[in-house]
């Protein structure tokens, strides 16, 4: 039907249409904080330097969804796409799919005032608090970082049969309203693909007039974006090796940390049966067991409630392991012996009881709350 429709030259897309949409709620950021809060060593400030570098960048995007929702141009919309060609991939931040052309946005949250010389350099000022200048350093141009996006994806979208003279354009945006970009010796093609993300929708529909040749009709728009999302690639991370971290790295205090760092021994075993050192909660139940009766005496109901929660720890632990396997993460960044005692406390009876335990939000519930209520209806 959107086939006939587009021949007829009947258009659906009449304004910003979003196909995979944006959210603050990122799993990385999410990811880094759990770990930050674990690590006792001074690898803790690298990460925290990353968690305030993602922050900067998840708000930058957020400024460029804002002017991409608002636009009132009839096109279609993808953020956070990520594709792979043979031995090569590409991050895109957003991809601007038009009926007269396709643009890749690199969003960009510089802080400091970007200086472009004539040979293209990016050169980056730093000041003090009384405007002096500190620091000058020059950064990876962003241009040239966004021109191999551009490449991949024209490169890809011809292969498969998606795109034949469709032009495939790049965009840097600057998403930070304090930075200051001079481009005035910048060539013309550098001032042409950077700009300011109040700029955009200005600069989206010059584009718009600009190209006279040829036009794409929805149902292709529509393809091109389904092709992205089926052929979207997420990318596992392991931190254990960017950040460097060891068993060391997770040593404290208190209890908690002894069966971290047992997690962290177990998850380097390839998929070999893991045996995780029990709680403070089970040991306390063999203590009440094996106590002489004259000293402490457990009734029928507490044996049982005793039994139940020992099944119950262990059921919860192999699930948290399974989905570690599966996720190739520490059985810790599931949830932490901390929680698991909480829900053998608690043992909520559905999503809303889950969602109250510490450890436990939106999406740790929705990715394994089902689950893990259903192990506790179980027995």
């Amino acid at each position: 039907m959107s086939i006939i429709k587009s021949l007829l030259g009947i258009k659906e897309i009449k304004n910003t249409i979003f196909y995979k949409d944006f959210s603050e709620d990122n799993r990385w950021l999410n990811e880094l904080i759990d770990i930050s809060s674990r690590i006792k060593s001074n690898k803790k400030k690298n990460i925290d330097r990353d968690i305030a570098f993602l922050k900067a960048g998840i708000s930058g995007e957020k400024n460029v969804y804002y002017e991409l929702k608002n636009s009132f141009i009839p096109m279609i919309c993808l953020h956070d796409i990520r594709i792979e060609d043979d031995d090569y991939a590409a991050q895109l931040d957003f991809v601007v799919i038009t009926h007269k052309y396709i643009m890749i946005l690199e969003t960009k949250k510089l802080n400091g005032d970007i200086l472009i010389n004539e040979s293209g350099d990016f050169i980056r000022s730093i000041k003090n608090n009384y405007g002096k200048v500190i620091k000058k350093e020059g950064i990876y141009s962003p241009i040239a970082q966004n021109d191999r996006h551009v490449r991949i994806l024209k490169e890809i979208l011809m292969k498969n049969g998606k795109i034949k003279s469709m032009p495939v354009i790049s965009g840097v945006v600057i998403a930070n309203p304090k930075s200051i970009v001079n481009k005035t010796k910048a060539s013309k093609k550098i001032k042409d693909e950077i700009f300011r993300h109040d700029q955009l929708t200005e600069i989206l529909n010059e584009k718009l007039k600009s190209y006279k040749d040829g036009e794409m009709f929805e149902h292709r728009m529509k393809e091109v974006a389904d092709f992205l999302i089926i052929n979207n690639k997420n990318i596992h991370i392991d931190y254990n090796r960017k950040y460097s971290l060891t068993e060391e790295d997770f040593i404290g205090n208190n209890e908690e940390d002894e069966v971290v760092i047992n997690e962290f021994k177990a998850n380097k075993v390839e998929y070999k049966k893991i045996e995780i050192v029990e709680e403070k909660i089970v040991e306390d139940l063999i203590k009440k067991i094996t106590k002489k009766d004259s000293e402490y005496k457990l009734s029928e109901k507490e044996v049982i409630s005793s039994e139940s929660n020992d099944i119950l720890i262990n059921k919860l632990k192999e699930y948290r392991t399974s989905m570690a396997r599966a996720e190739k993460v520490s059985p810790y960044f599931i949830y932490n012996n901390e929680t698991l005692e909480e829900i053998i406390k608690v043992k909520p009876k559905n999503k809303e009881e889950l969602m109250k335990v510490r450890g436990f939000g939106p999406i740790k519930v929705e990715k394994y709350g089902d689950s893990i209520i259903d192990i506790i209806n179980v027995l």
